[in-house]
């Protein structure tokens, strides 16, 4: 369903998002939602970082960068471990 809705901007203000969304070759609506989106994200990662600054996340690196280069795992026999892990959670 589309409704149609309007915004009170300036005629410069105007200009430079239909201008911005011309160079992009969409249409305003879609420039529009893209910046919104691109908005919401820029704001989560905001959070996460006020998060990580206070402690609340830790972060580590990747678990390549820790691994010794000739890192070979050692096979092992049976179901995967998080099967098993599953199978321990399931009420019995």
């Amino acid at each position: 369903m589309v409704t149609e809705q309007a915004i009170k901007v300036s005629q410069k203000t105007y200009d430079r998002l239909d201008a911005q969304a011309r160079a992009r070759g969409i249409s305003m609506e879609k420039f529009l939602d893209d910046l919104a989106q691109e908005f919401d994200q820029l704001r989560e990662r905001a959070f996460i970082e006020q998060l990580r600054a206070e402690g609340w996340i830790v972060s580590f690196p990747p678990a390549e960068i820790n691994m010794p280069p000739n890192f070979k795992p050692v096979p092992v026999k049976g179901e995967p471990v998080s099967q098993t892990i599953i199978e321990d959670r399931e009420p019995r």
